[in-house]
């Protein structure tokens, strides 16, 4: 019995997120009246983006069903303006709690959440040491859960790798969608230096500029490596940067057989299909993503000549974000006091999981989306919520983000 419920939720979950995103103001709800359910606000940089829609649907189709919990999403939005904006918008409704998937300046955000006394947490993402150190002492700033930096460039490193390492005869060229790097996205930016620093260090290159500066890019670059490598860099986002049209251009060269991509590769896959069908050969692809609906299709379909779609991901899952709710719940409840730490906030590290193969794929994406079988399931979050388990505490909260 317990595996059939599980099945039928399973399903359920699958299909059941696609409701429209909304701003706040479009919600019915009334937060403030009684017996009503919690209310938290989601700030996201792309509804469209199939992590942010992995994300979504663990919340609103398990967590929030399970625990009586309504979600408010932003639009797309992705500077510290419109998030605050969003911010505003949430405290119209009396909403005391946001959990953010932005790169956003926290120097600006944090402050208008002290003086709501909105609770803020990073759901699945890094900040740089530096911001870090400036905005922990904010009584309002939960903290940051996710890839830490080590983390997020051992990730890419290990990435560049797999297609590098055994290029003996050198005859790999790059491209690099580097998604947000020019607009202060962390994580791409580090994902990116390390790609940089791997490949260097593998073929023995010579950039014209410092990593750092590379990384920085706003519009394509091809770099000099001061070898026949030829690596090219290409920001931007597909929703609203035109990132497919970019690769495009590129890979239409022919000069091309390596794409690593510091995000998801639903939104330019096509331009890949297409000239991989037109030319007679095949393009190796590596993302840094999420074990999504999307990826599953990737790996479980077959490209030109039946090469593999997508070769190599490093991925989160959808279940990753549990611990950034019950670190909200746990402030909402009263207890964000009880979950500094050394009276800071948080910054808790969790791991990616890694496939280059279908089965390996499938393995893990089957656990990503089985409700009793989750990494994060319904008894484990509320072992570390204080509502239910008085005597919880940070240490196992934070076992129970990192395990």
């Amino acid at each position: 019995m317990k595996k059939i419920i599980s099945c039928i939720l399973t399903v359920l979950m699958l299909f059941m997120c696609t409701s429209s995103p909304v701003w706040a103001e479009e919600v019915q709800s009334d937060v403030t009246g009684e017996n009503k359910k919690t209310v938290i606000g989601v700030s996201v940089y792309d509804l469209d983006d199939a992590e942010v829609r992995a994300f979504r649907n663990y919340f609103e189709n398990y967590a929030g069903v399970s625990f009586e919990v309504e979600f408010l999403y932003s639009s797309s939005i992705n500077t510290a303006e419109e998030e605050i904006d969003f911010i505003n918008e949430l405290h119209k409704r009396n909403v005391k709690g946001i959990i953010s998937f932005l790169s956003s300046d926290l120097e600006e955000v944090l402050p208008v959440c002290k003086e709501y006394g909105m609770y803020y947490v990073r759901g699945s993402g890094t900040i740089s040491d530096e911001m870090y150190e400036k905005v922990k002492d904010n009584p309002y700033f939960l903290g940051t859960i996710g890839p830490l930096v080590e983390t997020e460039m051992e990730a890419a490193a290990k990435m560049t790798e797999y297609f590098a390492s055994d290029d003996q005869n050198k005859q790999n060229h790059y491209i690099i969608a580097c998604g947000g790097t020019g607009t202060g996205n962390e994580m791409h930016r580090l994902r990116t230096i390390s790609m940089l620093n791997r490949l260097q260090e593998i073929y023995g290159l010579s950039y014209d500029k410092p990593v750092e500066q590379l990384a920085d890019a706003k519009d394509i670059e091809q770099i000099e490596t001061g070898s026949d490598i030829k690596i090219t860099l290409a920001p931007g986002y597909p929703s609203r940067d035109k990132l497919d049209k970019k690769l495009a251009d590129l890979i239409n060269t022919g000069e091309y057989n390596v794409v690593l991509s510091v995000l998801g590769a639903n939104g330019f896959i096509n331009v890949i299909d297409d000239y991989e069908e037109e030319n007679d050969t095949d393009v190796l692809l590596g993302v840094i993503d999420c074990f999504t609906e999307d990826t599953y299709e990737l790996f479980n379909t077959r490209g030109y000549a039946g090469t593999e779609r997508l070769n190599y991901l490093v991925g989160k899952y959808g279940a990753i974000v549990a611990p950034s709710f019950v670190s909200m719940e746990n402030a909402l409840a009263g207890f964000s006091e009880d979950y500094r730490d050394d009276g800071n906030a948080f910054q808790l590290n969790q791991s990616f999981w890694v496939a280059d193969s279908e089965e390996s794929f499938n393995k893990q994406y089957a656990l990503s989306v089985g409700m009793y079988d989750n990494t994060y399931s319904v008894e484990d979050m509320m072992k570390v919520m204080k509502s239910y388990t008085p005597e919880t505490d940070f240490e196992e909260f934070r076992n129970f983000t990192e395990k």
